[in-house]
C-alpha cells in the first residue's frame, strides 16, 4: 500500500496531475489517524494531525493525509510562491474527513418524552485561535439573524434601533451557531424549548446545557456529535497565496451568519473553508456540507481585511458544496475568481430570507471583478437564488451552467451602473426555478446570449422568464441585451421596467419566443425610481402615448402598475423609444421543456420541425460579438445549441461531476476521475 501511495504521489504535483518527479527540495509530510505529532512525518513516522503538517510546511511542501476521520481546525501557517505551492492532498480514492465536530458521550438527564439534556463540557471546543471576538464555543454564539424566515431577537433589537421595515419580532427566538448530529443525521434546532419535537434540540444559554429529542431512542446507544469549531480550514494570517486544498470531506462547521460582516467584525464572513482575503488558492475535488451558514470564502471577510486586488487569481473547482445552512460560495472584492464545474445542491436549507438576510444562495458573489462562473451544477438551493452577483461585476463571464429548481431566481444580478456589454451571460441552462430564470433589479449592463431562459409553468402567473425592475435609488436598471435566447415562459414571459428616470434602453433581437405572438406576453411596468414615479393612471397614458392610442383596448393589461403588450406592440412601444428590437425574433406557442434530474436528460419539444434552425441560421446577422470570446452569436439556432432543433430531441444536460442521494456521499475513488 505504501508504494501504491508513494507511486500515486509521484503524478501529483503542484495540484494538477503531472509525470514529473517531485522537485528534491520539496517535503511530504504524511499525516495518519494512527500517527504521533513527535514524529518525523514519513510514512514510517507519520504525524497524528494535519495542523502539525501545517505548522511545518514550506512553500513547494505536501501534507498528505491518510484516509481516517480528524477532528481539527486547520490552520495554515504559511503560503507557497509560484511554482512552489504548499498542497494539502487527502489520500486520493479514500475518505478523508475533517469535522467541526467531537463524539459526544455526556451523562444524559432523562426529561421525560423522549427529551434527554446535557451539559457540554468546555474542553470540548478545542479551537481557541483567538480569531474570533466572541466566542470559541458555537453554542454561546448567537446566529446575527434569524433563520426559518422568523423574526427574533436580533431583529427586534433593529427594530428598536429604528429600522422601520421590521414590524413585529419575538425577542425570545435565539438561535445558536452549533449543531447536533445523531447517527450522522443532522437533528434541527429549535429557539423555545415548546417547540422540540422528534429530531429536534434546543440549547438554554443560562444553564449551558442541550435538551435533544430523541423519541423512543436511548441516546446512550446513539453516536452523538456536537459541533465544537467555527471554523475547518482556513489561515488566521490574511493574504496567503499559492496553496490548494483538495480531497477531503469538510463537515458539522459551526460559523456564524454573516450579517452585515463588510461593517460588524464579529460577523465576519468567514466559511468552513476560506482562502482569509488569498490569492492563487486552488480548492478542488472536496466535499463541504453541513455548515451552520456557509462552506466557502474566497475575497475580503471584514472591513479590516486587505483590499480586494490581494484576493485574486483563486479557483474553485469540481467541489460538491452540499446541504449547507446559508449558502454554498461566499466571495467579497475578488479579482479573477473562477469557480469551475461544481456541484451546488440544497443550500440554505435553514431558510434564511428577508431583511439583512442577504448572504444565502448557491453563489453570492460581491464586488467580482473579471470573475468567470462556468460549467457549474447550481440546484434545490433553497428560497434563494441559483447564482446571486451584487455590487459590482465588470468584465465577468456565466458560462454554460445549469441551474434549475432554486428557491427564488436563477440568476439574480444587484446593484451595478454599467455600459452595454459589461458582464457576458452565455450558453446557460436556467429553467424551473421558483420566481424567475433572471432578475435583476438596480443593475445595468449585461449581454445574455445563447441561453435557455425558462420559467415554471407550475407556478403562479407572477413567474417570469426576465424580470427587471427598479428598488431603490442606488444605480440604474438598463442597458441589458438579449440575443440568440430560448425564452419560454409564463404569460407573461418578460417584465422590463419603463426606460425613463433610472430605468432605460434595453437590447432584444434574435430570440425564440415560446408563446403565442398575439398574447399579451411583453411587460412594461412603472418601476423605473422608488418611489414609483407615477400613478396607475398616468402611466396608463404614457404607454398609450406611446403607442399612438387613444385609449386603451380592453384586453391591455393594467395591474400593479404593469401593462401588457402584444408583439407588435412591443415592438412599437421601443421604437418610440428609438430601440429596434426583436426584428428577427420568432415564435413558436406550443415549444416545451422537460428534464429528469436523475439522468440529466433535458428535452424540447415543438411542432416547427428543422427549419426552426435554419431559418435563423440563414436570417442571422454578423453584428454581435462580445469582445471575450471569438465567436458570433448570431450565426447560430437559438439557445445553446449547435444545429437545428428537431420536433423532439433531447439532450445531455450535464457531464460533470456523478451525483448521489442526499445524505449520502460520492463513490470511493471519485477524486480519481478523469478529465482533471
Amino acid at each position: 500500500m505504501k508504494v501504491l501511495i508513494q507511486n500515486l504521489l509521484a503524478f501529483f504535483v503542484l495540484g494538477t496531475i503531472s509525470p514529473l518527479p517531485f522537485v528534491s527540495s520539496a517535503r511530504t509530510f504524511v499525516v495518519s489517524p494512527k500517527g504521533n505529532d513527535a514524529h518525523r512525518g514519513t510514512f514510517e513516522e507519520p504525524l497524528r494531525t494535519i495542523s502539525s503538517g501545517a505548522r511545518r510546511a514550506n512553500p513547494g511542501d505536501i501534507v498528505f493525509v491518510l484516509e481516517g476521520t480528524y477532528r481539527e481546525r486547520v490552520t495554515p501557517m504559511r503560503g507557497g510562491e509560484k511554482g512552489k505551492r504548499v498542497i494539502y492532498r487527502a489520500e486520493p480514492g479514500k475518505r478523508v474527513y475533517i469535522k467541526g465536530s467531537e463524539i459526544w458521550q455526556p451523562t444524559w438527564k432523562k426529561e421525560g418524552d423522549g427529551i434527554y439534556s446535557a451539559e457540554p463540557a468546555d474542553d470540548l471546543f478545542n479551537d481557541r485561535s483567538g480569531e474570533y471576538l466572541d466566542g470559541h464555543n458555537p453554542f454561546m454564539i448567537e446566529l446575527a439573524s434569524t433563520p426559518y424566515q422568523r423574526e427574533g431577537r436580533k431583529e427586534e433589537r433593529r427594530r428598536q434601533a429604528g429600522d422601520q421595515r421590521i414590524h413585529h419580532a419575538d425577542k425570545r427566538i435565539i438561535f445558536t451557531c452549533g449543531q447536533i448530529f445523531v447517527e450522522g443525521r443532522p437533528f434541527q434546532e429549535v429557539p423555545l424549548q415548546e417547540e422540540l419535537i422528534p429530531g429536534s434540540w434546543w440549547y438554554r444559554k443560562a444553564q449551558n446545557r442541550v435538551y435533544i429529542h430523541f423519541d423512543k431512542l436511548d441516546p446512550s446507544n446513539l453516536k452523538v456529535e456536537i459541533t465544537t469549531r467555527r471554523r475547518l480550514f482556513a489561515p488566521i494570517r490574511r493574504g496567503l497565496g499559492y496553496i490548494t486544498v483538495e480531497g477531503f470531506i469538510f463537515e458539522h462547521c459551526g460559523n456564524q451568519y454573516p450579517t452585515d460582516f463588510w461593517i460588524q467584525d464579529e460577523n465576519a464572513q468567514k466559511g468552513a473553508v476560506g482562502t482569509e482575503a488569498g490569492h492563487h488558492w486552488i480548492i478542488r475535488r472536496n466535499v463541504i456540507r453541513y455548515c451552520k451558514t456557509f462552506a466557502i470564502d474566497c475575497g475580503r471577510v471584514d472591513q479590516h481585511s486587505p483590499t480586494r486586488s490581494t484576493s485574486f487569481d483563486n479557483l474553485i473547482e469540481k467541489n460538491y458544496i452540499i446541504d449547507n445552512g446559508s449558502a454554498g460560495i461566499l466571495s467579497y472584492g475578488s479579482r479573477d475568481l473562477t469557480l469551475r464545474g461544481n456541484v451546488i445542491l440544497r443550500n440554505n436549507y435553514l431558510k434564511f430570507s428577508g431583511i439583512k438576510r442577504w448572504e444565502q444562495g448557491g453563489i453570492k458573489c460581491h464586488k467580482m471583478e473579471n470573475g468567470l462562473i462556468e460549467g457549474n451544477y447550481i440546484a434545490y438551493n433553497h428560497h434563494s437564488p441559483g447564482i446571486w452577483l451584487d455590487n459590482e461585476f465588470p468584465d465577468s463571464r456565466i458560462s454554460r451552467n445549469v441551474i434549475h429548481d432554486n428557491g427564488t431566481q436563477g440568476l439574480f444580478l444587484e446593484m451595478s451602473d454599467y455600459d452595454f456589454d459589461s458582464i457576458l451571460v452565455d450558453q446557460n441552462l436556467i429553467f424551473s426555478n421558483a420566481e424567475s430564470a433572471v432578475y435583476i433589479h438596480d443593475a445595468s449592463g449585461a449581454t445574455f446570449a445563447n441561453n435557455i431562459l425558462a420559467s415554471n409553468p407550475t407556478r403562479d402567473s407572477n413567474n417570469r422568464a426576465i424580470q427587471i425592475k427598479q428598488v431603490s435609488k442606488r444605480t440604474r436598471s438598463q442597458k441589458h441585451s438579449f440575443f440568440n435566447n430560448l425564452i419560454i415562459g409564463n404569460s407573461p414571459n418578460i417584465e422590463v421596467n419603463y426606460p425613463a428616470f433610472k430605468g432605460g434602453p434595453q437590447k432584444f433581437d434574435h430570440n425564440l419566443y415560446g408563446v403565442e405572438m398575439k398574447e399579451r406576453n411583453f411587460v412594461i411596468n412603472a418601476f423605473s425610481d422608488q418611489p414609483t414615479p407615477w400613478s396607475s393612471e398616468a402611466f396608463t397614458r404614457r404607454i398609450l402615448e406611446d403607442l399612438k392610442l387613444k385609449k386603451m383596448p380592453t384586453s391591455l393589461v393594467n395591474s400593479e402598475k404593469r401593462i401588457a403588450l402584444n408583439f407588435q406592440e412591443w415592438k412599437k412601444f421601443w421604437n418610440h423609444h428609438q430601440m429596434k428590437n426583436d426584428q428577427k425574433s420568432q415564435f413558436i406557442s406550443d415549444i416545451t421543456i422537460g428534464y429528469k434530474a436523475n439522468s440529466h436528460v433535458l428535452t424540447i419539444e415543438h411542432s416547427a420541425g428543422s427549419q426552426l434552425g435554419d431559418s435563423y441560421r440563414a436570417k442571422a446577422e454578423k453584428s454581435l460579438i462580445f469582445d471575450c470570446i471569438k465567436q458570433t452569436f448570431l450565426e447560430d439556432p437559438p439557445g445553446p445549441f449547435t444545429h437545428a432543433m428537431l420536433p423532439r430531441e433531447s439532450f445531455n444536460a450535464w457531464n460533470g461531476l456523478p451525483h448521489f442521494s442526499e445524505g449520502d456521499l460520492p463513490k470511493r475513488g471519485w477524486t480519481l476521475l478523469e478529465g482533471d
